[in-house]
């Protein structure tokens, strides 16, 4: 790393003190709460999202594109034991203005075994922004068309001391077929370095290893590919009064092929993220700097990357964006159903374009309770 670099990024963690790196996405989250009375083992769950996601975009990374639809999301569960539960049921996803009734329809099975500071999970995860990734390296589109995980996922979480680490495996290959098998394992992991009062200081690691590849298919067209993204933060949160914040927060991000793929012509790249905020009872105001270099992320969002989806010929080494971010999290009329309305403009530094993106996401979470043990 070139000396002013490292400049760059001590400097930050020594003057930048922070909150949350990630967007609230609270909202979208579907971790599990085990909050299911022990004499009722039966349990009936709907989980619906309603989304509009419009992004004006017109840069050459990433098209901009309309998503506006719903999801539900109903399931059954029975609590065979305190610490044991399953789960099972179908996740539908609507486009509106589709040509089929549902544009995925996709079942749902999930044992966890909880344990005092920790949970297991095989089969569907508490995935996408549940994982709480930096966007870099996660979609912000994947609540939408990326929501269901499935693989083995392990959750622990004591002291000051909370970790996410999973598997999704994405595509299953018969022998012989003309296909590679694709999974992306990950982890999150968060320490608390300091609190007191009102104030709260955490570092933090992520990472994710995507891998294509396979033994028993007969594809050769899509070559073996294993890529690598991690990020080391720090993060600090001031408290001023109940429901009031701000916040600041400064990352490192890279980017590592360890195949030998040749799709790309670089194989390493680096990043810096730093972000500030304000919060006041669900409304969040952040402003938001990336710097990228060679960076490259097979499930991040993509306006952050050198690579394009709009002109495959077209690389872009050096990205420099600024951002604003202006999100609204409400109950409604304190019912349990959540609001969040957002506003992201996203100034190009480098192309002088500035860019948009509006949304608007309403969940609703039923869960009742039935039988005796």
């Amino acid at each position: 790393m070139k000396s002013k670099h490292l400049f760059w990024f001590g400097l930050n963690l020594f003057l930048l003190v922070q909150a949350k790196a990630q967007v609230p996405n609270e909202v979208l989250s579907d971790s599990t709460q085990w909050v299911q009375p022990e004499e009722k083992p039966f349990g009936f769950e709907v989980k619906n999202t309603n989304y509009f996601r419009n992004t004006e975009y017109f840069n050459r990374i990433e098209e901009g594109r309309t998503l506006f639809g719903y999801q539900l999301h109903p399931s059954l569960s029975y609590r065979a034991h305190p610490a044991i539960k399953l789960e099972t049921g179908i996740w539908l996803r609507h486009d509106f203005g589709g040509n089929t009734p549902y544009t995925t329809a996709l079942p749902t099975f999930s044992l966890r075994a909880k344990g005092t500071y920790s949970e297991l999970i095989f089969g569907t995860l508490d995935g996408a922004l549940s994982h709480a990734l930096l966007e870099p390296m996660l979609d912000i589109n994947a609540v939408i068309s990326q929501r269901i995980e499935n693989g083995f996922q392990f959750k622990f979480n004591r002291g000051a001391l909370k970790a996410d680490n999973w598997i999704n495996w994405q595509n299953y290959i018969e022998p012989g077929a003309f296909d590679k098998e694709r999974f992306t394992a990950g982890m999150n992991w968060n320490l608390r370095l300091f609190e007191k009062n009102d104030m709260r200081v955490e570092g933090y690691y992520m990472a994710t290893v995507f891998h294509q590849g396979g033994q028993i298919d007969s594809d050769t067209l899509q070559p073996f590919l294993m890529q690598v993204n991690d990020a080391v933060g720090l993060k600090f949160k001031r408290t001023i009064n109940k429901g009031v914040s701000w916040f600041i927060d400064a990352n490192l991000l890279r980017y590592l092929e360890i195949s030998d793929s040749k799709l790309y012509e670089h194989k390493k790249g680096l990043a810096y993220f730093a972000n500030v905020g304000f919060c006041d009872n669900g409304f969040n105001v952040m402003i938001s700097y990336w710097q990228g270099n060679h960076f490259i992320s097979p499930g991040g969002t993509q306006i952050y990357q050198s690579v394009s989806s709009v002109d495959k010929q077209n690389y872009e080494r050096k990205r420099q964006l600024l951002m604003a971010r202006f999100i609204y999290n409400k109950s409604l009329y304190q019912s349990p159903v959540m609001a969040s309305a957002r506003f992201e403009p996203i100034y190009d530094l480098n192309n002088r374009i500035l860019d948009f993106s509006c949304s608007l996401y309403l969940s609703y979470k039923l869960n009742y309770w039935f039988g005796k043990r």
